[in-house]
C-alpha cells in the first residue's frame, strides 16, 4: 500500500539515446513514482503500470488515482529528471549551450535579471532560466503567461523564493543547472542511474 512521503525526491536518468527522449519518458515516469511512492523495491512492473497520467485544465500533469502524489519532469541534453513529493513542485534541468543567450534574456526575462546577468557569467543564464523555469511549472502556468512578469534574481543573486514559494538549485554538474521551487523545500533527496 502507497502513503504519502515526506521531503522531496529527485531522480535523475541518464538517456542512453537522447533522440528518443518523449518515448522513454513514460518509462522513466513510472520508475520514478513506483520507487518514491513504495520505495528502492517498488519497481515491478504492476506498479509502474498503475501510475496514469492525466492533464489538468492548465495543462500541468497529474496521476489521478494519487492525488496526493505531485511531480514535475524535466529533460535536457543527456539528462531526464523528476520531482517527486507530497506537495506541489516544480523542476528544471538546462544543459548549457552556446547560442543567443542576450536575445533571449532581453525577450524572456525580467529587467532585475537582465542587470545581475550583465555582471556575471555564462552559466548563471542558466541558473536564471531553470528557476523562472521550475517556477512556472510549479504554478502550471507555462512559459506563455508573462515569463518576464516575474523575477528570479536580483543584483545580489538568485531569488531563495518568488511570491512566497522556494526556490533551490541543486548541484548536479558543471555542465547543467537544476532548479527546484516548491513551497517548502526541506528534505531533498537526489537519486542518480544510467537509464
Amino acid at each position: 500500500m502507497m502513503e504519502k512521503k515526506e521531503g522531496i525526491a529527485v531522480y535523475i536518468y541518464r538517456m542512453q539515446d537522447k533522440r528518443d527522449d518523449k518515448s522513454q519518458s513514460p518509462l522513466f515516469l513510472s520508475r520514478a513514482a513506483a520507487r518514491y511512492a513504495f520505495g528502492e523495491g517498488g519497481e515491478g512492473p504492476s506498479k509502474e503500470a498503475s501510475f496514469r497520467v492525466e492533464k489538468g485544465l492548465r495543462g500541468k500533469p497529474y496521476f489521478p488515482e494519487y492525488p496526493w502524489l505531485h511531480f514535475s519532469i524535466s529533460h535536457s541534453g543527456d539528462f531526464w529528471a523528476c520531482a517527486m513529493a507530497a506537495q506541489e513542485v516544480g523542476l528544471d534541468l538546462q544543459q548549457h549551450t552556446k547560442g543567443r543567450r542576450e536575445h533571449i534574456s532581453k525577450r524572456f526575462f525580467h529587467p532585475l535579471e537582465n542587470e545581475y546577468l550583465k555582471k556575471n557569467n555564462y552559466r548563471d543564464f542558466f541558473d536564471v532560466w531553470a528557476a523562472k523555469e521550475s517556477y512556472v511549472k510549479f504554478t502550471g502556468s507555462g512559459i506563455g503567461e508573462d515569463f518576464g512578469g516575474f523575477s528570479a534574481a536580483s543584483e545580489d543573486g538568485l531569488a531563495k523564493e518568488i511570491n512566497g514559494i522556494q526556490l533551490r538549485s541543486i548541484p548536479f554538474s558543471p555542465d547543467y543547472s537544476l532548479c527546484l521551487c516548491a513551497k517548502e523545500i526541506q528534505n531533498v533527496s537526489l537519486y542518480y542511474e544510467n537509464a
